[in-house]
């Protein structure tokens, strides 16, 4: 490991460290706050008082992440594969399987485990959303009292299952990557494999013409220009009008069609939001828009 790698490995794990205690520091001073609000209403839950005694004890930390940045910024030490661009493995995969002729046995498997392996995932995904979605759905969690008191209980109610739902499918994806690695290779060895008997007949052909000797044609002296201009006619056979005009069009044809649908899509987008825009204006729902976001600024941001 070298020093550039053991530098931005420590530097990474300060800064972790350091969010964790600062989001604890925060919730911390929250909980105080709330319990001193309950004694007093009129105390603010968040004073400097409080702020500078929690932050002193994560002072050294913060101050040391803030230099390692520092040093790391001006030694210029990065790391190296940062600019390179990553290849996604997907891409690389289907890039390999469209030149296999047939897949092979490897193949298959490694595409059904991925089938499951995705399933698997947004299903155990859909489960930890159940609970989220019952405890939404029953209006005695959202009473209209303490704003703050609704959010604290929703966040511990719903987060875990959020946190659970996107650990499982970020599980799901390494394997399906890690799966997909796996049938690349295979399909690799199916192109070695494939290639390797249509190889044998060129070269039979190539022993064959190189033990036998080319018909070399008399050229008179006088016209050594016209032999040669002879030679290339014969070697390069003439395409037909319909023949050279083919692949241009059809090359074109097929980014001419995507474009006219793309431009298809947008029209009918651009209409649909006008006509709703317009439908919104018709029954009323412009000004409650504009008056619900009056009271998210007045009354929940705090800007009146």
């Amino acid at each position: 490991m070298t020093e550039k790698k053991t530098f931005l490995i420590v530097q990474s794990v300060l800064c972790v460290l350091l969010c964790v205690l600062l989001a604890a520091s925060a919730v911390s001073i929250y909980r105080e706050g709330v319990a001193h609000r309950a004694e007093d209403p009129m105390a603010s839950i968040y004073t400097r008082e409080k702020t500078a005694e929690k932050f002193k004890p994560i002072a050294p930390l913060f101050f040391g992440a803030i230099g390692m940045t520092v040093a790391g910024w001006i030694l210029a030490v990065k790391d190296e594969n940062a600019d390179k661009p990553v290849m996604d493995a997907e891409i690389v995969r289907n890039l390999t399987v469209s030149r296999v002729k047939k897949p092979s046995e490897a193949m298959l498997e490694e595409q059904k485990k991925q089938k499951q392996l995705a399933l698997t995932g947004w299903g155990l995904f859909a489960l930890c959303m159940v609970p989220i979605a019952i405890y939404m759905l029953n209006g005695k969690h959202f009473p209209d009292g303490n704003l703050e008191e609704m959010i604290a209980a929703l966040a511990i109610h719903v987060f875990p299952w959020i946190i659970l739902g996107l650990g499982c499918l970020s599980i799901s994806s390494i394997l399906q990557e890690k799966s997909i690695q796996r049938e690349t290779a295979a399909a690799q060895e199916q192109l070695k494999a494939e290639k390797a008997p249509a190889d044998k007949p060129k070269a039979a052909a190539a022993d064959a013409s190189a033990g036998s000797k080319p018909e070399v044609k008399a050229v008179p002296a006088g016209a050594p220009e016209a032999a040669e201009a002879e030679a290339k006619s014969d070697s390069k056979p003439e395409a037909t009008g319909a023949e050279a005009g083919s692949e241009p069009v059809k090359k074109a044809a097929a980014p001419a069609k995507k474009l006219d649908a793309k431009r298809r899509l947008q029209l009918i987008v651009a209409i649909a939001a006008v006509v709703f825009i317009i439908l919104g204006v018709i029954n009323g729902s412009a000004k409650a828009v504009y008056t619900k976001a009056a009271n998210i600024c007045t009354e929940c941001v705090g800007l009146g």
